[in-house]
């Protein structure tokens, strides 16, 4: 609170400190001392004391200072009530507060993240076997807001278990980059595939089975092959995929 503010605002009122201090019933060198040091240091009670006489709001008070959310009058009653309260009764009304906001902040964590909507091709992509390219067939289908997949693709086949089950809904996102032991959604000489990925020094590249029981269905393109290769995007995964021991 500024001492010089509330001298401006008692000369603009054609009042006096000796007048204020009788009127909030406080010894007038308790505000002769706010001016005369421009104490922001000030007791909440009687900075509020101080406006609510003068009618002026806080925030003029406390002009060019910087101050945390003031109460409102709901707060202030809530406040005045508090400190009327005895030892035993303040602890309980700590005790009731940190519940409740331990309660308030649970629930803000379990909300859930508004959803959008990815298109779901309908044309599932093999895991491990052949299947028609992505077509224009597609459902919609709903994730989490702060999902990265911008598509979605039902895998058929267990070739990828037990990490994407046949069945299930891969996420999948377009234009990332590919790395060794990423996997993603590849496009061989016709056939859709999800696979792990890895390419050796020479240029090689290996699409694994994660599910080493169905290795039957891995593909190797050698650099001198000449089969086109496309990626149609990554397949988005809660965690990373170990590729497979040489």
């Amino acid at each position: 609170m500024r001492g010089s503010m509330l001298k401006e605002i008692l000369r603009e009122q054609k009042t006096n400190i000796n007048e204020l201090a009788r009127r909030l019933n406080v010894p007038a060198q308790t505000l002769y001392s706010m001016v005369k040091r421009d104490n922001q240091k000030v007791d909440f009670d009687l900075m509020m004391r101080i406006c609510s006489e003068l009618n002026v709001p806080v925030e003029r008070m406390c002009e060019d200072v910087t101050v945390p959310a003031l109460p409102d009058s709901d707060e202030f009653s809530m406040l005045s009530r508090y400190r009327r309260l005895d030892e035993w009764g303040r602890e309980l009304t700590k005790l009731v507060i940190d519940r409740e906001l331990m309660r308030c902040e649970s629930t803000a964590e379990a909300k859930p993240t508004a959803g959008k909507i990815i298109p779901l091709y309908t044309t599932p992509a093999a895991a491990g076997y052949a299947s028609p390219a992505l077509g224009d067939d597609y459902e919609d289908y709903e994730v989490s807001g702060d999902s990265k997949a911008d598509f979605a693709v039902r895998i058929d086949g267990d070739s990828m278990e037990p990490y994407i089950k046949d069945g299930s809904v891969a996420l999948c996102k377009r234009g990332e980059i590919i790395h060794d032991g990423d996997v993603g959604l590849f496009f061989v000489d016709g056939d859709m595939k999800c696979k792990q990925y890895c390419q050796d020094s020479e240029g090689n590249v290996y699409l694994f089975s994660a599910n080493r029981e169905r290795s039957d269905a891995d593909v190797h393109i050698s650099a001198t092959s000449g089969i086109t290769l496309l990626c149609f995007g990554k397949v988005l995964l809660d965690k990373s995929i170990p590729l497979p021991e040489a």
